[in-house]
């Protein structure tokens, strides 16, 4: 099953996975968790299982600088 790639910012879902954030920033999976980890991209803890998201909206402040 081919994953689905974004072709603009606007059709990015509302939260991402951590994947999905290094997709969009081209970076390594293993670059993105740690600028999870690090708190300098902030995200939540979903569900029962506790899968990280991150806020499109937080994604896109992180992109401009601002954070």
């Amino acid at each position: 099953m081919a994953e689905k790639r974004y072709t603009s910012f606007d059709e990015l879902p509302l939260t991402l996975t951590v994947p999905e954030v290094a997709e969009v920033l081209d970076i390594g999976r293993n670059t993105a968790y740690e600028i999870v980890r690090s708190g300098d991209l902030p995200s939540r803890r979903i569900g029962k299982r506790g899968q990280i998201r991150v806020l499109k909206y937080d994604l896109e402040r992180y992109m401009k600088g601002e954070m």
